[in-house]
């Protein structure tokens, strides 16, 4: 027995007048204004945990620190407000000047042999060759190293009596009297970069080589069939692919050097004849050991200008690269 022939199902919908849009459906009708503003609070919500840790362990002990810069705090004494007297004393005082001549001397010096060597090391690094995981951990090495236990071992090496390079030194013929390492006002600025340096280069090679694994291969084997040499190569191709992680790198790194103590103090206490002060060190001297924390607290504050410029340059030009 046949099937009966289903009808077909027609739209009666009414069809919109000519010139009026179809209504849409509720999740179509959604107001975006309103969408965005549900993204907003969320994007708050994310962001308040971290503004509340910054505020908390940042912002409230810089207000703290520049208060304390207006006052006569001594370390066990109440302190009262005296305006701006710390701020001209500082600036009036030729140890603070040669201070800022060190700091800035110790920290170029550093941070330039660190990415000159950190580059080194990255470009090495990344190429194909047997035992090349066991080398990237040996360089590692100096980063992971305590630094206390970094610095006693580069101290034995400088001493006068019985350092290691002043045996070699004399061993090979070199010298006939020991080099005084860290009683020279030179050498002891000299010594004191080169320990910054060993300790500081991994970390800028650990950067760098993260940057280079991400440059495409096709870019050099291009560059090689259109008959470049490695030093184009690497002015042309690696080195604008790799800018932006040098230039944060090096703002980490001076960062790290302008505040760097530990080495110092551990080496040469400031010395010898303060040639080796630096403003962590100066501010250490004048804040523990003579008690004047409120002058100690002004010198650290008067660092922190030239870090904002550097970290602002940095940034905007990093995000204009990006844009």
């Amino acid at each position: 027995m046949p099937k009966a022939a289903v009808p077909e199902k027609h739209d009666t919908s009414p069809s919109p007048a000519p010139g009026r849009p179809r209504r849409l459906s509720g999740a179509a009708r959604r107001d975006p204004s309103r969408t965005s503003r549900t993204g907003g609070a969320l994007g708050y919500l994310f962001a308040g945990p971290m503004t509340l840790y910054l505020v908390l362990i940042m912002a409230l002990p810089l207000l703290w620190a520049v208060w304390i810069s207006f006052t006569d705090k001594r370390v066990g004494a109440p302190g009262e407000l005296i305006g701006f007297t710390n701020y001209t004393d500082v600036l009036t005082d030729p140890l603070f000047w040669r201070t800022a001549w060190n700091t800035l001397v110790f920290t170029l010096g550093a941070v330039v042999l660190k990415l000159i060597f950190g580059m080194a090391m990255a470009l090495a690094l990344n190429e194909r060759f047997r035992g090349r995981a066991l080398f990237r951990v040996l360089l590692f090495l100096p980063w992971t190293v305590p630094t206390i236990v970094s610095v006693f071992a580069w101290q034995w090496m400088f001493s006068d009596v019985g350092g290691a390079f002043n045996a070699i030194l004399r061993g090979v013929g070199l010298a006939d009297e020991p080099v005084p390492w860290l009683t020279d006002p030179k050498m002891a600025m000299l010594s004191v970069i080169a320990v910054n340096v060993w300790r500081g280069t991994p970390f800028i090679g650990i950067a760098l080589l993260a940057g280079l694994s991400a440059v495409s291969q096709e870019q050099y084997e291009a560059a090689r069939v259109d008959g470049t040499n490695v030093f184009q190569r690497f002015l042309h191709i690696t080195l604008p692919s790799i800018r932006n992680v040098a230039m944060l790198a090096a703002v980490i790194t001076t960062i790290w050097t302008l505040n760097d103590f530990e080495i110092i103090w551990l080496l040469t206490r400031g010395g010898p004849a303060d040639a080796t002060q630096v403003f962590s060190t100066l501010s250490y001297t004048i804040g523990f050991q003579n008690l004047d924390i409120a002058k100690a607290t002004t010198i650290s504050i008067l660092s922190i200008p030239p870090l904002i410029v550097l970290i602002n340059y940095v940034t905007k030009r990093t995000l204009k690269d990006q844009d």
